[in-house]
């Protein structure tokens, strides 16, 4: 396989991780397929080989709709085709479906594979952190295991490799609530993988580094030493630092693993108490959400929350409201709002437009807020769940606050 996977993401091939190079070789690539596509057609092999080139940088950029546009064309071919590109292809839509969170359509995939070319130690690896993404442990522990027994039958393998399957199980130890266990896989993977990397900023140690903050943190909370719980605390900070700035080298300032480790970040600062850092990591993290291919509303949920979560830790503290900062935040609520609009309209998205509602009533955006508000309320009605309730009553309450702010400001005297 000319993938391999590691910490949970199917990984992006052995090309330069240096996001700049990445993109002018995308543009050069896009460019050469395209005038393929039209002298000679898909089905041919210079073709198909320059997309499948084509298809690492996008995977590495998070292309992912322009990934899933061009395969929906080019797997039924490699199937026909049969042997190499059957794999190629089949492998592609796979780690695709995988990067776009959908799990059991991936799987099968990777089976279709195995049944192709039987086991290998990346391909064991792939299933294993899907089967572990699935939440189904036991099948993910299962191949984890078998692709550590391929490995030592395969000669040559990179330390690297050895490494993402450590980083494969930690996971799981980590799922199961074996935090010990699960710190020493992911730290001892992640020492491999930067002896790989050779004093080169890697995606692969910032992946690993983003497993040893959540721990940390988990491990944290347990601890009653107030000095071991501090050292604890300050090495996530470190780490995650490390992985933000690895993962803008590598996959670039705008990807959806920045933005993941930026909200790791955040979480650690707030966890100190370093708040004002922390709404900083937050505010990324949210607008670098927003953008994403594979657009999740429940990712966009936590770190809105989050953010507000960390306004309002300011506020207990007796710093006025940063009227401010929410005003600058509405830009990043209205690419979020396009896109909760093209989903289908029901709770969860009137919880977006309560949440949206709040950001802008607290920006002073009074009109925008009692209209989102109204939105969520239309939406809430539909439900008719008690669940639902106590939403409702919030909205309204809002609502009528906005409402009557408006008519304020429309019978106060224009200075």
């Amino acid at each position: 396989m000319s993938h391999e996977s590691h910490d949970g993401y199917p990984q992006d091939g052995p090309m330069e991780e240096l996001a700049e190079l990445q993109i002018k070789e995308e543009a050069r690539l896009e460019k050469l397929f395209q005038e393929q596509r039209q002298q000679q057609g898909l089905d041919d092999d210079s073709t198909l080989n320059t997309f499948f080139q084509l298809f690492d940088m996008w995977i590495q950029l998070y292309r992912l709709n322009k990934c899933m546009e061009v395969l929906e064309e080019v797997v039924p071919i490699c199937r026909r085709r049969g042997g190499d590109f059957h794999v190629k292809g089949v492998q592609a839509l796979a780690f695709t479906l995988w990067k776009k969170s959908q799990f059991k359509e991936s799987i099968k995939l990777f089976h279709e594979i195995e049944d192709l070319i039987g086991s290998s130690a990346a391909l064991c690896e792939n299933m294993g952190h899907t089967y572990s993404s699935m939440g189904n442990y036991d099948e993910a522990a299962k191949y984890f295991q078998r692709a550590l027994k391929c490995l030592d039958q395969e000669v040559g393998k990179k330390t690297g490799d050895r490494a993402g399957i450590l980083l494969g199980l930690g996971l799981i130890e980590d799922r199961l609530g074996h935090f010990e266990e699960a710190l020493a896989a992911v730290r001892e993977s992640q020492d491999l993988f930067r002896q790989r990397a050779n004093g080169k900023p890697s995606s692969l140690v910032a992946k690993a580094g983003m497993s040893i903050a959540k721990i940390l943190l988990k491990l944290a909370l347990q601890e009653t030493d107030e000095l071991k719980k501090q050292q604890m605390e300050d090495e996530a900070i470190e780490r995650e630092r490390e992985n933000v700035a690895f993962f803008e080298v590598t996959c670039g300032e705008d990807s959806p693993l920045t933005a993941s480790a930026l909200r790791g970040l955040g979480e650690a600062l707030k966890r100190r108490g370093k708040t004002e850092e922390a709404i900083e990591s937050f505010a990324r993290s949210y607008n670098l959400e927003a953008q994403k291919d594979a657009f999740d509303l429940l990712s966009i949920m936590e770190v809105h929350n989050l953010l507000f979560g960390a306004h309002m830790e300011t506020v207990k503290h007796g710093r006025p409201l940063d009227r401010a900062s929410f005003r600058s935040y509405l830009p990043t609520v209205g690419i979020a709002l396009r896109r909760v609009r093209n989903m289908q309209q029901d709770a969860n998205a009137g919880a977006y437009y309560k949440v949206a509602g709040e950001f802008a009533a607290f920006a002073e955006d009074y009109a925008q807020a009692s209209g989102l508000l109204n939105e969520a309320l239309d939406l809430f009605n539909i439900e008719k769940d008690e669940k639902v309730d106590g939403l409702v009553k919030h909205c309204k309450e809002l609502k009528e606050f906005c409402d009557a702010s408006i008519a304020q400001s429309a019978a106060s005297p224009k200075k």
